[in-house]
């Protein structure tokens, strides 16, 4: 699948206008202050020689006395290829179909901003502030948190993650602006996260990068789980039952 460079320079500025949306903002709730925690996560398959993604919504219910979770999956031909930078168009249509059944069954807590959502991919940490976390937040207007296991752009002190649990994310080395948070994860959790020792944290939409920073540590603090794996890991479940 080639898509035509104008169609990708058009894309680009759709982003920037996007960009131009969010909102980087403290939230003063904590963790268990969210009816709902939805961790988003999606894989792709052939079948019947045609690319199809499945979208997985795992699905914490935040009541102290009795925490569920629950999974919600989706699964539909792709029509957009993968292009670095532009994640969002492939994935998007695809996470925004399943938000909207997720809508049927809790449209007073996600009109309330009563859902936080962690993505599995960046939020402002890209080149243009709009990775698949930040799409998502000001598409729907909710408030999102990108997790990401490899990065995409930025600067951060390698020297200075060795030594200690978290550092700074920064949009270049004169740290002009600052993109979020990346973590030791085996200095924090004494074990890999998603397959990795790495992890990048930054904010989606409607929330800042302490925010987002101190939900992800309170998540695994509070729950000892991360949102986003238990999504990936029911995806590899499922996709090793289809082959």
């Amino acid at each position: 699948m080639i898509i035509d460079k104008r169609v990708i320079e058009n894309l680009k500025k759709e982003q920037l206008r996007l960009a131009n949306k969010l909102n980087l903002v403290k939230i003063d709730k904590n963790i268990r202050d969210f009816k709902l925690i939805v961790g988003i996560d999606l894989t792709f398959i052939k079948e019947e020689a045609r690319e199809k993604g499945i979208v997985c919504f795992s699905i914490l219910k935040n009541n102290i006395n009795n925490i569920k979770i629950e999974y919600k999956i989706l699964k539909e031909e792709i029509k957009f290829p993968y292009i670095p930078g532009l994640l969002a168009f492939r994935e998007y249509p695809l996470i925004e179909e399943l938000f909207y059944i997720l809508n049927e069954e809790y449209k007073t807590e996600l009109e309330n901003k009563e859902v936080l959502f962690f993505i599995d991919g960046h939020g402002i940490s890209h080149p243009r502030a709009l990775g698949i976390a930040s799409h998502f937040g000001v598409k729907l207007n909710q408030i999102s948190i990108g997790i990401a296991k490899r990065k995409l752009f930025g600067y951060y002190n390698e020297n200075n993650l060795k030594r200690l649990k978290i550092t700074e994310l920064y949009n270049n080395e004169k740290k002009e602006k600052h993109l979020g948070y990346v973590i030791n994860t085996e200095l924090i959790t004494n074990r890999k996260i998603l397959g990795s020792r790495v992890l990048f944290i930054s904010p989606g939409n409607n929330i800042d990068c302490e925010s987002s920073l101190k939900l992800f540590i309170q998540m695994i603090k509070n729950y000892n789980l991360v949102i986003t794996e238990l999504a990936h890991n029911y995806l590899v479940k499922i996709k090793n039952e289809q082959i």
